[in-house]
């Protein structure tokens, strides 16, 4: 028979790992449709809303970065990715854009998802 303290000890673990794969997605990521192609328009055009041709690249960078995203070097400029881990397909949200003289003067965004 299963004791109250083993019960007890199975629903703290069962917690902790649920709860472990909680991650806090990005605010400019949140409450986007489900699917892939309905979200992925929505999600470039809060880009282009929070942050219009002209915005400095810093303060770019300053708020993905406080968002979450992890900023890098690509081959064509910098760019921010924002990985939320699933059990088998995980979310991921992308940030472009190209700057001239410290000022973006291009930005999009792009939302799909990995497989294992």
């Amino acid at each position: 028979m299963i004791s109250a303290f083993s019960l007890l000890a199975a629903s703290i673990v069962i917690t902790c790992v649920i709860a472990s794969g909680i991650e806090r997605i990005p605010e400019i990521t949140r409450d986007l449709p489900a699917t892939y192609a309905e979200g992925e328009p929505i999600f470039d055009a809060r880009l282009k809303a929070r942050f219009p041709l002209g915005t400095a690249e810093n303060a770019i960078i300053e708020e993905l970065e406080r968002q979450g995203f992890s900023i890098k070097e690509g081959p064509h400029g910098r760019f921010a990715t924002f990985v939320e881990k699933k059990l088998i397909v995980s979310n991921i949200w992308n940030v472009g854009w190209e700057a001239e003289n410290g000022a973006v003067s291009k930005i999009w965004g792009v939302y799909g998802g990995r497989g294992p």
